[in-house]
């Protein structure tokens, strides 16, 4: 027993060690790859779905003008819809983030106190209480900002003291993610934003969005308009690195003396990671380019009825970086008519992603779903 004991804890260190080393290595091995669309899925259900994922072989999405909670399979096949009260007794709030365990048990953060959980045909089990009142207004579509180690939720989830991630100070100042264990039902502040990042900085940016994924005893942590990925170490929260994602496509508002403005955010738009995503030999980022100032104010795209053309012009790439070789790949653009990836579980498997109707300019009775892959060339 211990030498088996011994061997974890060298491989556990030989992995920090080689992901937080402050060199890359090279490698003379290929880190290429293609993203595929290989086939799509049909699910009979209309609505606005504003987030899901697509875990151990099931799809959950949130309708946000019924309040339907969807289950779908890898086929297409409805397998649950459920309309949950918006008040009273069952109600479910607004997901902020959703996680489906091996067991086919679900959870669902909100930023109303509650986490939500459900067994694997989405009978709510139970509804669990955050400790405090969470702070947080709207966010980014789809964000990956909940996610379970070791019987507890990470989750974004700010308001701890009462302080609002809105202030101007919350990011150089203040924990930016709660640990949630799930038996105590009590939370924990975990990981500040490092010295690397320029929110640590005196100088104002557009505010950004967190998103974040663990891989073994390890978390990856991004702000939405940096070109930064900070990996820390679990339970601690210690911040171990940071290093770039080397974007040939990112616009940033550049930063200033005061905060950005409305009128600013409406001469142009802001380059945004989407998705971060991990398996035991990747980490794999989804990003959109942005769009400069002369583009967006010739096309008037700060006008609603152009808010379809943004596809046009604001170009979406994922990249995979490689744990063995410490690279990344080339980088892919994927098409304009996928609105939102699931999630992606693993370079092994296929994955999810939502078809964007309204740039097509088809009306459909159903929702549309791209299985995807990636094919390492």
């Amino acid at each position: 027993m211990g030498k088996l004991l011994t061997g974890a804890v060298l491989i556990a260190a030989f992995f920090v060690w080689g992901c937080g080393s402050s060199n890359e290595t090279s490698s003379d091995d290929s880190n290429e790859w293609e993203l595929v669309i290989e086939d799509s899925i049909q699910v009979d259900f209309m609505g606005e779905i504003w987030m899901g994922t697509f875990e151990n072989g099931k799809g959950i999405v949130k309708d946000i003008t019924t309040q339907a909670v969807l289950q779908f399979d890898s086929t297409g096949k409805l397998l649950v819809n459920k309309v949950f009260p918006k008040d009273g007794p069952g109600k479910v709030d607004w997901f902020e983030g959703i996680v489906i365990e091996e067991n086919g048990e679900i959870f669902a953060s909100t930023s109303f106190n509650n986490i939500y959980h459900f067994d694997p045909n989405l009978n709510l089990i139970e509804t669990l209480k955050m400790p405090f009142a969470g702070e947080a207004r709207g966010g980014l579509r789809n964000a990956r900002n909940l996610s379970k180690w070791n019987n507890k939720l990470l989750l974004w989830y700010p308001g701890r003291d009462g302080i609002s991630p809105y202030i101007d100070n919350f990011y150089q100042e203040y924990p930016l993610l709660e640990l949630f264990d799930l038996s105590t039902q009590t939370s924990i502040p975990l990981v500040n934003t490092p010295s690397t990042s320029k929110f640590s900085t005196d100088e104002f940016f557009n505010r950004p969005y967190i998103q974040f994924t663990i891989e073994s005893d390890s978390l990856y942590l991004t702000f939405s308009n940096e070109e930064l990925v900070h990996v820390y170490t679990l339970p601690d929260g210690n911040w171990v690195r940071s290093f770039s994602f080397n974007p040939t496509d990112f616009k940033l508002y550049p930063g200033q003396k005061s905060p950005v403005t409305y009128e600013q955010m409406m001469t142009m738009s802001e380059a945004t990671i989407m998705g971060i995503y991990s398996d035991p030999k990747n980490l794999i980022l989804t990003y959109k380019g942005g769009i400069d100032s002369e583009t967006f104010i010739r096309n008037e795209l700060k006008e609603r009825e152009n808010f379809y053309r943004y596809p046009e012009f604001n170009k979406n790439y994922l990249k995979v970086y490689s744990f063995a070789q410490g690279k990344w790949s080339n980088e892919m653009v994927i098409p304009s008519k996928i609105d939102f990836i699931l999630n992606i579980e693993s370079t092994d498997k296929p994955f999810y992603a939502l078809r964007n109707d309204d740039f097509i300019g088809e009306e459909q009775e159903y929702l549309t779903f791209y299985k995807l892959r990636l094919v390492q060339k």
